[in-house]
């Protein structure tokens, strides 16, 4: 939850530095409304994680079957990412021997004609 979060404001950050760069030919309004938005982005981060890290602490002064819990999730959340990972490894490798046999078939093919 926490790396989504930081995520999406990270995105907002790039997003709005964007805008900047393209509004910087003087239209001074549309900047300031801008950076109100920006503002009002970056506050509702900085709530969140205050409420995540006041949860976490919550947490830690004896709930630790939640935490076990929590961390079980994300190991599996983990373990889906990497399998799925792994299955386009092998897919990718799988086609490129495909195209490599496919090139060796037609390399002795033009020698012959």
């Amino acid at each position: 939850m926490l790396s989504l979060t930081w995520g999406l404001c990270f995105n907002w950050e790039k997003v709005y530095a964007n805008r900047m760069k393209r509004l910087s030919n003087g239209i001074q309004n549309q900047q300031n409304k801008e950076m109100n938005m920006r503002n009002v982005t970056l506050d509702g981060c900085m709530k969140m994680e205050k409420v995540y890290l006041s949860q976490v602490k919550k947490l830690s002064n004896g709930i630790k079957n939640q935490q076990n819990k929590e961390m079980h999730e994300r190991k599996t959340i983990w373990g889906l990412y990497m399998n799925m990972v792994r299955v386009y490894l092998n897919q990718m490798k799988m086609l490129s021997n495909g195209i490599r046999n496919q090139q060796n078939k037609e390399m002795p093919m033009r020698k012959v004609t």
